[in-house]
């Protein structure tokens, strides 16, 4: 997986929330997909935000726990799998050769705080991580702490970035990584109702379109039952958005997709760099390239 590749395929996981009773029943989920990952050639899998919430049924309390709990639970639970979660990654890159983009996860950052953060592993075990940037109403209610940093890397020549969930539906950052050359965005998402999967869906056509970049979408779906009452239910479907003109031809804005079951499902597609860069070339309007920072500069002047 080396040297500059015009097209580069990647898969997706729609991954279903289970009740796995140990890191090892969710590892072992894991581990196929990353599997029918590299079977089917691709060089990047991303799984969804919050990938590890199947591990809830882990806990001895799992039945009597309410959705009451959810905060502290959250908070102490979660974290102890961080070490796991990173060597299963580090482990599954390093012998299928796939760079595993193992969506994200609440970690520990000192002092009783916790980040919902995305970790991109790599063949030669190279670790990348991204916090989220953006919390939802519900994350600031259990104290998680927003990330203030954005980091980019390359995948055979394509650089890349992650946005968690939230954070693709707010126009400013993936502006500066486009700025910074970014061709594509990871969006690793968790969403409880169609409006949630709408605001991911909308916000990844908006980004691609406005930027000029592929946005990828992983979802968490199905439920693992916990708690009972007010169980989790995950929705959305997996997709590729891509840029709204002639050079794509996908009058919807969209590449690829799963279809939207709410089961399992890994999404095989392939993103191509030369089709991207002429996209960029000779858009039709508006397009990244008409961006008018001046204009920007001068109402953000004016606006104090």
């Amino acid at each position: 997986m080396t040297g500059d590749v015009r097209v580069l395929p990647v898969s997706i996981a729609q991954f279903a929330l289970a009740a796995d009773p140990s890191f090892e029943a969710f590892a072992e989920r894991v581990t196929m997909v990353v599997g029918e990952a590299a079977a089917a050639g691709s060089h990047i899998v991303l799984l969804p935000e919050l990938v590890t919430t199947s591990l809830l049924a882990a806990r001895d309390d799992r039945d009597s726990l309410t959705v009451g709990d959810l905060g502290r639970v959250y908070r102490e639970h979660f974290p102890t799998f961080t070490d796991d979660l990173i060597s299963l990654y580090r482990s599954l890159a390093a012998t299928t050769g796939v760079v595993v983009a193992g969506g994200s996860h609440l970690r520990a950052v000192g002092d009783g705080r916790v980040r919902n953060t995305a970790f991109v592993a790599f063949p030669d075990g190279k670790l990348v991580t991204q916090d989220k940037l953006h919390l939802t109403p519900a994350e600031h209610d259990m104290g998680v702490e927003p990330g203030d940093t954005i980091t980019t890397f390359e995948v055979d020549g394509m650089s890349m970035a992650v946005q968690i969930c939230a954070d693709i539906e707010f126009p400013e950052v993936p502006r500066l990584l486009a700025r910074r050359g970014v061709q594509a965005i990871l969006c690793p998402s968790l969403t409880w109702n169609s409006r949630g999967a709408a605001r991911v869906r909308i916000g990844a056509h908006a980004r691609a379109m406005e930027n000029q970049v592929f946005v990828l979408v992983s979802t968490l779906v199905g439920t693992s039952g916990y708690p009972h009452p007010g169980a989790i239910h995950g929705t959305g479907n997996a997709r590729v958005a891509v840029p709204l003109d002639r050079v794509f031809g996908k009058n919807d804005g969209v590449l690829a997709e799963s279809e939207d079951t709410r089961t399992a499902a890994v999404l095989h597609t392939a993103l191509d760099q030369t089709q991207l860069e002429a996209s960029r070339r000779d858009p039709e309007p508006p397009g990244f390239r008409y961006v008018r920072d001046d204009l920007y500069r001068a109402l953000a002047s004016s606006a104090g």
